[in-house]
């Protein structure tokens, strides 16, 4: 896996750490509370005089997760305590919207992100997941979060070989080499959760299931061991550590924050990916649904060799969808991979309502169409974090898409009060378009810094506000808001355009909700003449089209 390095130098509460350059899947011990490193290395070091006396290997890997665990909560304090203070008392005395309340905060956004940053990469598993899950919420967390944190989406720290087999041989009760012909020790991939080797099945094994080429190539993904003990007390950590900060605030009047709603959002999708059998479900659902579409290919699952903890699938080669160079050198168009990404990811937000919410770079793999090799295809791994969209929400996410796209106010503030989203609504255009509701620029255009930041000055994206938004999102919103944004992100490195990305979503959202061909031609033809007024004639637009315009400048 690529190895990501950081410029590190910061002040924290618990004294300074300064590292000219860092891996960030390596360990800084001066990262650390003082007195975290003693404890975890005395806790180790008499764990060990009891490891050793017959007790099974998933028991020590049971036992040295809840050792780590310890020593993992008091650095997440430390962490979040740093954190909670270096906004309350170097913001204090500054004039908000003021060019140095601005600039101080953003100073304190990159601190405390890459204090996070720090503290996911030392701690793992779940830690590692939280890190990942607040960098993808671009649109709704500050900037200085999702650029610091991006580095953790795409990879992650792996673990040697003689503790993750520890999983295929608890799990499946019976020894590597009689499961597999031979397998690579080194991982050739890492994530939050877990790790892939590359395998060969026993021909005896694999020809009982498959009409398989003999000494078929496998992939197999081991859960880490130590999660199985280590995941609920992490969990439990974090939830006093968002209890904590939640009546910190409300102590600091800001009494409608409440930042369980994003924990439990957080816990439920862990536990669903924790789950390795839904992950083969989601899979098979996902090849079903997109049986008719050669562009997208999942790989096959060896269920017999599955687990809640293991998932073993053919192995498949490609480039990763950000190795825009690799693709077009491999004679494929770069362009025309993010078209194909486009549709198969609008089929799943506004037709099927099935939605891969990890969507990041290490999961989706660009190869040559087998029957047309100069066309490309797109190979989707790691089915785990999915959402299942009921037929209510996703009509009525159809409705306010086709509302922001045709700049209808009043008609989003309707479709956003059925969804329990209230006055927030107004933010929405901000989140998934880049613009504001006021904004008169072309559909697709996005917003300038200069224009962001006079945003900041005219406090719209104030910490209250953001805060409100992501009270008022329902859970499905959320996974939407990720799952759309990763895509984006693929979209414009790839050389697409944002203004044909939303086209094709808005295609896709008349889709679902005219299955009436005629209907959906003429609300088709409405769009069009809307965006062209409005981007030609906006004068004549807002005479024809009262519903554009509102009060609120944003």
């Amino acid at each position: 896996s690529d190895v990501y390095k950081r410029q590190v130098s910061t002040q924290s509460t618990w004294g300074q750490f300064k590292v000219s350059t860092i891996d960030v899947f390596k360990v800084d011990s001066s990262s650390c509370h003082p007195w975290v490193m003693p404890l975890e290395y005395t806790l180790k070091r008499y764990s060990l005089l009891y490891l050793k006396f017959g007790i099974d290997a998933q028991t020590r890997s049971d036992l040295r997760g809840l050792v780590h665990s310890i020593p993992s909560g008091i650095h997440a304090a430390g962490v979040v305590t740093s954190c909670i203070f270096d906004y309350m008392y170097n913001l204090k005395g500054l004039e908000p919207a003021s060019d140095a309340y601005l600039n101080r905060r953003s100073e304190i956004h990159t601190r405390c992100a890459e204090r996070i940053l720090a503290l996911s990469v030392r701690n793992r598993g779940i830690y590692l997941k939280l890190g990942q899950y607040l960098g993808n919420l671009n649109g709704i967390m500050p900037r200085e979060y999702t650029e610091v944190l991006k580095v953790l989406q795409d990879s992650g720290p792996s673990i040697p070989f003689d503790e993750a087999k520890v999983v295929i041989e608890h799990d499946l009760g019976r020894p590597v080499d009689e499961l597999f012909a031979s397998i690579d020790e080194k991982a050739i991939a890492a994530a939050t959760l877990a790790q892939v080797h590359a395998a060969y099945l026993h021909v005896k094994h694999y020809k009982a299931s498959f009409n398989c080429q003999t000494g078929e190539k496998i992939a197999v993904k081991i859960q880490f061991p130590f999660l199985r003990t280590q995941t609920p007390s992490d969990l439990a950590v974090i939830r006093y550590l968002t209890t904590v900060c939640t009546r910190l605030l409300e102590w600091r009047d800001f009494k409608d924050f409440d930042l369980l709603k994003l924990f439990t959002t957080f816990r439920a999708s862990l536990v669903d990916e924790l789950d390795f059998t839904l992950e083969v479900q989601n899979s098979e659902l996902t090849r079903e649904l997109f049986k008719n579409d050669e562009r997208i290919y999942i790989p096959r699952v060896h269920k017999e060799y599955c687990s809640p903890r293991l998932v073993v699938m053919e192995f498949v080669q490609g480039f990763k969808v950000d190795d825009r160079e690799g693709i077009e050198r491999y004679g494929l168009s770069s362009v025309e991979v993010a078209k194909t990404l486009i549709d198969i990811f609008g089929k799943m937000l506004f037709i099927d309502g099935h939605v891969h919410c990890d969507a990041h770079p290490g999961n989706i793999l660009i190869r040559r169409l087998p029957q047309d090799e100069k066309r490309a295809q797109i190979v989707l791994l790691d089915h785990g974090f999915y959402r299942s969209l009921s037929d209510e929400f996703r009509k009525r996410f159809c409705e306010m898409w086709v509302s922001l796209v045709t700049f209808d106010n009043r008609r989003l503030k309707r479709v956003c009060a059925e969804l329990g989203i209230g006055d927030q609504y107004k933010f929405l255009p901000l989140v998934f378009l880049n613009r504001t509701r006021a904004s008169r620029k072309k559909l697709g255009d996005s917003l300038t810094y200069q224009e962001w930041r006079s945003l900041h000055e005219d406090d719209v994206l104030s910490f209250e506000r953001i805060n409100g938004l992501l009270q008022s999102l329902p859970p499905d919103m959320m996974y939407v808001i990720r799952a759309s944004n990763l895509v984006a992100s693929h979209n414009l490195t790839l050389g697409g355009k944002t203004r044909d990305r939303l086209l094709t979503y808005t295609d896709m959202a008349l889709k679902a909700l005219y299955p009436n061909r005629l209907k959906r031609a003429w609300a088709k033809f409405m769009f069009y003449i809307r965006v062209f007024l409005f981007e030609r004639a906006n004068g004549l637009f807002q005479r024809m089209f009262p519903s554009f315009t509102l009060t609120e400048t944003y």
